[in-house]
């Protein structure tokens, strides 16, 4: 009997057991089912602007010297975004290169634009304004709206209960011995002209923490006035990107600063976060979309698209961020029943031209001749540099792999920053050239002989977005490894320039043109160290 009870007693411990554990892994798939995952804009993506007409949200980012100028999103969601539109297919002609933090804004039917770039002319950062009735189409460009000092970048757009508009922006070179601050400006009925004195919004004359006001975000909540702003370096690996508040029941005067600065700064996971606005949803929770650098991938991916949730503080007012100071690896989703998509490859067969008006090239070399057709997409080179047709990746793992026809096209594909910076394996002449393009002086790297057909396939795989091995095939399921001197990796540290991600994709060499049947992007979730 003392054995028959012991038997029981432990049939109900494992069945206990059995009750904890499958309730412990519900409470888990629970507690998946409702958490995102940063980032929500995967790859290089800085200097996020975010704005909801009725319940659709879209987001706007930098796209540097690369055109189309700014790639915009749409989502509605906040976790799942999509690239609809860019703001311009070529830059205005007025404008040069640095295309950086445009600003969405939305008003009576009309979609603005307010974005950075640098004047052909003087050379000289400004802040120039472009409109639509539909954002799915290009921007028609109205011109410069704010030319300021030496430099005046990053507009951010701000309605006022009265219904009066203002823009705030960073401004350099004021006057000798003063601050980097931001100003603000009141902005005419349409939305194209400034109006009325500027004014300032940080005063580093009252002993402020920080330095290089940058990425500001205006609104109102509970009586206040709040600014998030940015400061610190933003882009590079030595970065200390952090963000900040203050605050004021006036607009233009008694502005205090937090002091409990940085509501937001770079942890282990995440690195050198800001430059974000934030948008409300329709039950008016409060949403930060922004840019980090992510901890192992850092600049050779790029600055990606996070987003984090804003409260205030019951009894101060101050604003905080729901998931602590550092940005959130994963946090409760904005809506309930919703699941985040994550898809490890991306293709494109050329068999259409969906994706042919965002396919990325140097602002500062001429434009190749670009079109899609019989599934192929067909690259035409009119100068005798590197032409460089590609696009972001979204992750530092990754393999990408191509179709190249014919073979003595004298292109093929590679890793690229700009004209002086950048790593190519190009076929020529039955011949596999591995370059390595740094600061403007070209090494070869590997040379060697191939098999003549209709057609050569090329790949490489990169780790951490930093170190790559090529290969080619004929078959493309038989990989030969490109021997690079001693070894087969080649690093691409040199590649990246100050803020500038590399994109992937094709190049053409010279005067020529080439074809490329299919494109495939492969990424591992997992990080090699």
């Amino acid at each position: 009997m003392k054995n028959k009870a012991i038997i029981i007693q432990h049939s109900h411990l494992i069945v206990l057991g059995a009750i904890i554990l499958f309730s412990y892994c519900n409470i888990s798939i629970c507690k998946a089912q409702n958490q995102y995952s940063n980032p929500v804009i995967k790859g290089d993506f800085p200097d996020p602007s975010i704005i909801r007409v009725g319940n659709t949200y879209y987001a706007a980012g930098t796209s540097f010297d690369f055109a189309p100028n700014y790639p915009i999103y749409e989502s509605k969601d906040l976790i799942n975004w999509k690239q609809i539109s860019v703001v311009f297919q070529k830059p205005p002609m007025w404008a040069s290169d640095d295309f950086w933090a445009p600003e969405l804004y939305y008003q009576d039917g009309v979609f603005y634009v307010y974005y950075t770039t640098k004047r052909k002319d003087n050379r000289v950062a400004c802040i120039g304004v472009a409109t639509t009735k539909d954002i799915r189409k290009v921007f028609t460009d109205q011109g410069i709206i704010i030319q300021w000092g030496e430099e005046a970048i990053d507009a951010f757009v701000f309605r006022d209960d009265d219904g009066k508009r203002y823009i705030c922006w960073k401004a350099y070179g004021l006057t000798k011995g003063r601050e980097i601050e931001i100003l603000a400006s009141e902005l005419s009925s349409d939305g194209l002209h400034l109006t009325g004195e500027p004014f300032t919004l940080t005063d580093h004359s009252k002993g402020w923490k920080g330095a290089g006001d940058e990425g500001p975000c205006l609104m109102k909540h509970g009586g206040f006035y709040y600014l998030f702003y940015s400061v610190g370096g933003c882009c590079d690996n030595r970065c200390d990107y952090r963000v900040m508040v203050s605050r004021s029941k006036n607009l233009k005067s008694g502005w205090e600063q937090y002091a409990g600065n940085p509501i937001m700064e770079g942890g282990s996971a995440w690195k050198c976060s800001g430059h974000g606005t934030l948008v409300a949803t329709p039950d008016q929770r409060y949403f930060y979309l922004y840019h980090a650098y992510n901890g192992v991938d850092f600049e050779y991916i790029g600055r990606q698209g996070m987003l984090d949730e804003v409260v205030w503080n019951n009894e101060t007012g101050w604003p905080y961020f729901k998931s602590g100071k550092n940005p959130s690896v994963t946090a409760e989703l904005p809506f309930k029943n919703t699941i985040q998509k994550s898809e490890t490859t991306w293709v494109d067969d050329f068999s259409n031209k969906k994706n042919l008006a965002f396919w990325q090239w140097d602002v500062n070399a001429p434009q190749p001749s670009i079109t899609v057709e019989n599934g192929c997409l067909n690259i035409v080179n009119s100068h005798k540099e590197i032409a460089f047709v590609g696009l972001s990746p979204q992750a530092g793992n990754y393999t990408l792999t191509t179709e190249i026809i014919p073979t003595n096209a004298n292109a093929g594909i590679g890793i690229y920053s700009n004209q002086q910076n950048y790593i190519t394996l190009v076929v020529s002449q039955l011949e596999l050239l591995l370059y390595k393009m740094n600061k403007g002086e070209k090494e070869l790297l590997s040379k060697q002989k191939f098999k003549s057909g209709k057609s050569v396939f090329l790949k490489y795989e990169a780790v951490n977005g930093r170190y790559f091995t090529f290969y080619w095939s004929n078959n493309g399921k038989d990989w030969n490894v490109i021997a690079n001197k001693d070894y087969n990796e080649v690093d691409g540290t040199a590649v990246v320039q100050w803020g500038y991600s590399p994109r992937v994709g094709f190049l053409v060499a010279g005067d020529s043109n080439a074809q490329f049947s299919e494109i495939m992007l492969h990424y591992d979730v997992k990080h090699k160290n």
